[in-house]
């Protein structure tokens, strides 16, 4: 999540960072349902942890997530924003631009994400058992 830059983001007290940040984790994991290797709905709430051992490259996949729940989020409030005010006026103040980025993060975060899981997968010999 360091390499998101949000103004909202840094005039949160602890407290709503905290809650904002658990959103964007628990939106992002809905992403990683069907990883094989680790349940990330498999956590202690009250304790702010999962109740298994991630690995780097988990820790890694969840963040990317967690940024594509941001940006998803940033998408919808820009696409909100483009029908209050309109097509024609929304397009003069240049927020088509910023909409079209995000749209492409999205899309390129969302690839990413799925083709880490792929090769994470086809690699893990072990969730194959006897298929041979």
């Amino acid at each position: 999540m360091n390499s998101v830059d949000s103004y909202d983001l840094y005039q949160m007290d602890n407290d709503e960072l905290e809650e904002r940040l658990y959103g964007y984790m628990d939106a992002g994991r809905v992403a990683l349902e069907t990883y094989i290797s680790a349940d990330f709905f498999d956590d202690d709430i009250e304790a702010k942890r999962f109740n298994f051992k991630m690995k780097r490259y988990e820790i890694i996949l969840l963040a990317k997530s967690m940024k594509l729940e941001w940006i998803r989020e940033q998408k919808h409030s820009q696409e909100l924003m483009r029908k209050s005010i309109g097509d024609r006026d929304y397009s003069s103040t240049q927020g088509y631009q910023y909409l079209d980025r995000l749209q492409a993060m999205e899309k390129q975060l969302s690839n990413e994400i799925r083709t880490t899981v792929n090769r994470i997968e086809y690699a893990n010999q072990e969730l194959y058992g006897d298929m041979k």
